[in-house]
């Protein structure tokens, strides 16, 4: 089982050159991409760091689409471009509307789009880009700012994107500060292990899959509305009508069976936690963040 990973601030100094992220070399007084680190939060109007931009591909921009996704004219067509590697809350979630506007004030009339040599488009067919506006790396500073979350899988930023998105955490901008959606539920119910691997086809095995999550205070804390989510803008487990005694520690399971005091079940189709990495969020009935929990996986 993994336990809980501590990123260290610190961003590593790679970026894009080409088709791909390849660095490029730094002359006397450049700066590479992604090595500012913006401590600006969101709504303070400060501006973002700019950075040497990598060869890639200028297209107009015709639309912000949401906190991590636009709409650019591409060779005459348009395209849909997902910022690759970060994820934002959805529009009817706390901070979606935020991360879209926030989006929107760092865009301009083009953006300048660098492919990673480890993914082109995604399930829906959208482009999957590091994005420059202004010299402005778009994805880095929208985690380095609270608005999206860092997405575990294969691209060439990974490390630096997590340790951007660890940056904000500490210093609780976005959608990690404390009350940003409301008042603030207990943060003294954490969540204790991630079991994503279990024995057999993860398929065939969901109950397997289980979050352990502890009551680590003194009251008991009612859990009505509160959710836990991964990564993805797909999985939402809902608590109802639950709560939890001091010291006590339940398991969700991704399959399905009748709740009981110490197991909830999930009843999801498939698998929730992926083997190659994942981060488990545990959210209040207001929305806010009450904790992270992030495993490196298998791969």
């Amino acid at each position: 089982m993994a336990g809980r990973v501590i990123l260290a601030v610190c961003v590593l100094l790679v970026a894009a050159c080409g088709d791909s992220a390849t660095p490029p070399t730094a002359g006397t007084g450049e700066t590479l991409p992604g090595s500012n680190e913006d401590t600006t939060p969101p709504g303070t109007g400060g501006p973002p760091p700019t950075v040497v931009v990598p060869p890639g591909q200028e297209v107009t921009v015709r639309a912000v689409l949401d906190g991590d996704s636009l709409a650019v004219e591409l060779d005459g067509e348009r395209e849909e471009v997902r910022l690759l590697g970060v994820n934002a809350p959805e529009s009817d979630e706390c901070f979606g509307e935020d991360a879209h506007d926030l989006m929107a004030t760092l865009v301009g009339d083009t953006v300048i789009l660098v492919r990673d040599s480890e993914a082109d488009r995604d399930q829906f067919g959208r482009l999957l880009r590091y994005a420059y506006s202004d010299g402005v790396f778009l994805n880095d500073v929208l985690l380095r700012r609270g608005a999206v979350l860092a997405l575990s899988g294969d691209h060439e930023l990974e490390r630096q994107f997590r340790d951007s998105e660890e940056a904000a955490f500490e210093a609780g901008f976005g959608l990690w500060g404390v009350g940003v959606c409301g008042n603030q539920g207990s943060t003294e119910v954490r969540i204790i292990d991630v079991e994503y691997d279990p024995p057999g086809r993860d398929s065939e095995n969901r109950n397997g899959e289980w979050v352990a999550i502890g009551n680590t205070g003194a009251i008991e804390i009612d859990m009505s509305g509160w959710v836990l989510r991964d990564e993805s803008s797909r999985h939402r487990y809902r608590f109802d009508g639950y709560t939890i005694a001091p010291g006590q520690t339940i398991q969700v399971r991704v399959g399905c069976g009748d709740d009981t005091a110490e197991e909830v079940f999930w009843c999801n189709d498939d698998p929730v936690w992926s083997n190659g990495g994942d981060t488990a969020l545990l959210l209040d009935a207001n929305g806010n963040v009450v904790d992270r929990y992030h495993y490196a996986g298998d791969f």
